[in-house]
């Protein structure tokens, strides 16, 4: 199986989507909500984000290499 990590914020609605779709299809990943860290976590979790997608976007799911946002077809494209 392969490594998953989703970063995301707690009221992001297209974050939720992702989380969704990945417990609907019993996918693990290892989730950081960076909105609930506090101040030194969420700088390191933002710093490691940003190496994966200069943009700092959310969600960021990174599986092996970078799926930006709520793109289905992306992500079955990696998990597969």
């Amino acid at each position: 199986m392969k490594k998953v990590t989703v970063y995301t914020l707690s009221t992001c609605p297209a974050c939720k989507k992702v989380k969704q779709f990945l417990d609907d299809n019993r996918i693990p990943y290892s989730l950081i909500e960076v909105d609930s860290l506090d101040g030194s976590e969420q700088w390191a979790a933002t710093k490691e984000l940003s190496r994966h997608n200069s943009q700092v976007s959310y969600p960021t799911v990174v599986i092996e290499d970078v799926v930006l946002g709520y793109d289905l077809d992306s992500l079955k494209a990696k998990l597969q």
